[in-house]
C-alpha cells in the first residue's frame, strides 16, 4: 500500500494494424514520490524502446557497471538485468518490439543490440529531438501514443526476411515458455544444432540456450510478482528442477534471488515490466495492409 504522496500510473495502449507484427504493448506510466533507489530491469524476449518524459534514464549492466544517462533508450536481447537509477519519480513510455522489428523500423539486426542499450538518437537520428519535444507538449496519454506510432510508421519498411527455419525456432521456443528441449527444435526445423546456434547468434545476439533460459525466466517472473504461489511451486511449474535451480538462473539473469526481488523490489510492480507483460513468441512480420500504404 502506498502513501498519500506516491502515485503511480499506468496506461496501455494497443498497436495499431500496422504495428500489431511488430510490437507487442505500448505502456505509458508515471510514477511519483516514491523512496529513490534502483529498479532491476529483467531480461526479456523483446527488445526494448523507452522515451522518457523527465530527464532521461540512467542505467547500469553488466558490462556498463559505471551509470549512464541516456535521453531515450533501445536496449537489445539480453541475458543480464538493467539496472535503472531513479530518484522515486519516472514518467514515459515503453515498448516491447519483437526481433523482427529491429530490422523493419531501424534497419539492424537484433544482434546488433544484444546484450546492451543504446541512446535512441543514434538508431533513429535526430528526429528523436523533435519526437519528445512533441511528447512534452501534451498531457494526452492518447495523443502521445499516437505521436510515438505515427514515428514508428514513418520509419516502416520491408525488410529481409530471416530463413524461415530461424523464425520457427523461435517460435517453438516462445510457444514452449522455453521448455522444449533445443535439440528437439534443431531437428523439427531440419538444421543441426550448430547451425541453429550460429543464425541465433548472427541475427539476434543470444544463442537458443539463452533464448530458452529467458523465457522460462519470463514465465517465472509473472508468478514470482504475484506472490500467490510458494517458490518451490513456482520452479516446479515453469521447469526448473528445483528451487535452487531456479534461483541459479534467477541470479544469473536478474542478480537477486525470487524471494529478495518479491520483497525489495515493490516498484518493480508498478513499472512497465516486458517479461512479465508482454508475450510474443512470434518473430514479427509485416502484415498486409488495405487502402495504401507501403506495407506488405
Amino acid at each position: 500500500m502506498t502513501s498519500q504522496q506516491e502515485h503511480a500510473e499506468h496506461h496501455e495502449q494497443r498497436p495499431s494494424p500496422r504495428l500489431a507484427s511488430l510490437v507487442d504493448a505500448v505502456v505509458g506510466y508515471r510514477l511519483t514520490g516514491f523512496p529513490a533507489g534502483v529498479h532491476i530491469g529483467m531480461p526479456s524476449s523483446t527488445v526494448t524502446l523507452v522515451i522518457p518524459f523527465d530527464d532521461g534514464l540512467t542505467l547500469s549492466d553488466p558490462g556498463r557497471p559505471v551509470p549512464h544517462r541516456f535521453d531515450s533508450v533501445l536496449a537489445g536481447l539480453a541475458t543480464g538485468p538493467t539496472r535503472i537509477h531513479h530518484d522515486g519519480n519516472q514518467h514515459g513510455i515503453q515498448l516491447a518490439l519483437r526481433p523482427g522489428a529491429v530490422r523493419a523500423l531501424f534497419g539492424v539486426r537484433a544482434a546488433e543490440l544484444a546484450e546492451g542499450s543504446f541512446e535512441l538518437q543514434d538508431v533513429m537520428g535526430a528526429g528523436v529531438a523533435d519526437l519528445r519535444d512533441q511528447l512534452h507538449e501534451t498531457d494526452s496519454w492518447s495523443r502521445r501514443f499516437d505521436l510515438v506510432e505515427r514515428s514508428l510508421l514513418a520509419r516502416l519498411r520491408e525488410p529481409r526476411a530471416p530463413a524461415p527455419e530461424l523464425a520457427e525456432a523461435w517460435r517453438l521456443i516462445g510457444a514452449s515458455q522455453g521448455a522444449a528441449p533445443i535439440r528437439d527444435v534443431a531437428q523439427v526445423v531440419g538444421w543441426s544444432m550448430r547451425r541453429l546456434q550460429q543464425q541465433f547468434r548472427a541475427e539476434l545476439g543470444v544463442t537458443p540456450k539463452a533464448a530458452a533460459r529467458v523465457r522460462r525466466f519470463e514465465r517465472s517472473v509473472a508468478l514470482v510478482s504475484s506472490g500467490r504461489m510458494p517458490l518451490t511451486d513456482v520452479a516446479l511449474r515453469c521447469g526448473w528442477s528445483d528451487h535452487a535451480h531456479m534461483n541459479r538462473d534467477w541470479r544469473a539473469l536478474a542478480g537477486t534471488s525470487p524471494t529478495r526481488w518479491r520483497a525489495d523490489f515493490a516498484l518493480g510492480a508498478l513499472l512497465p515490466a516486458p517479461g512479465a507483460c508482454f508475450s510474443g513468441p512470434t518473430w514479427g512480420r509485416l502484415k498486409p495492409v488495405t487502402g495504401g500504404g507501403s506495407g506488405r
